[in-house]
């Protein structure tokens, strides 16, 4: 995904909630971090408290998180929309949880993996995407990683210096592809 990149708006149905939630809804936002995400997926639940930590660290500095599971209409029963909203009652989320069942979100970013972090800036009547890529350096011990991408791509963001950020490969697992 390249940086200067713009995309559009698009409307996902919060597990949480059952009510659609779109990016326009967080444009007076600093940054979106959309996190691709997955019930099933252990690259993805290794990184279910950082990503906790995260938004839990940025909540007031204007910078709105949302997961977005793109297997919900892969016919997968731990994705399910039931599934979901289960888990992020589990896990305590207080952010959307949004089920891409079109894989609009997943073509228009170009996700390949769970888990994958894209961070947007409102621009114009789009979203500009700042950053893509893994969230940190290590997937496997949080208390091992070196590099923290996603936290520096935000930080850069809120003091207004993103010249230096670049995308980071993502480790995960793939994202199935729905048939069109």
């Amino acid at each position: 995904m390249e940086r200067s990149q713009v995309i559009s708006d698009f409307a996902l149905k919060d597990a949480r909630t059952q009510q659609q939630v779109s990016l326009k809804d967080f444009g007076s936002a600093k940054g979106i971090v959309v996190i691709f995400t997955s019930n099933y997926c252990p690259y993805s639940k290794l990184y279910d408290n950082r990503i906790k930590n995260m938004a839990n660290a940025y909540s007031g500095k204007g910078i709105q998180f949302l997961l977005v599971n793109p297997n919900t209409g892969v016919n997968n029963d731990h994705e399910s929309i039931g599934e979901m909203a289960r888990k992020a009652r589990e896990e305590g989320y207080d952010f959307p949880y949004l089920a891409d069942a079109t894989q609009e979100a997943v073509r228009q970013l170009g996700a390949q993996k769970t888990p994958e972090a894209f961070l947007l800036t409102p621009q114009g009547n789009g979203f500009r995407v700042v950053y893509s890529g893994a969230i940190d350096d290590n997937p496997q011990v949080e208390q091992d990683v070196k590099e923290a991408y996603l936290r520096n791509a935000i930080d850069a963001l809120l003091s207004n210096n993103t010249a230096g950020i670049s995308p980071q490969r993502p480790t995960g697992c793939m994202i199935k592809k729905k048939r069109q």
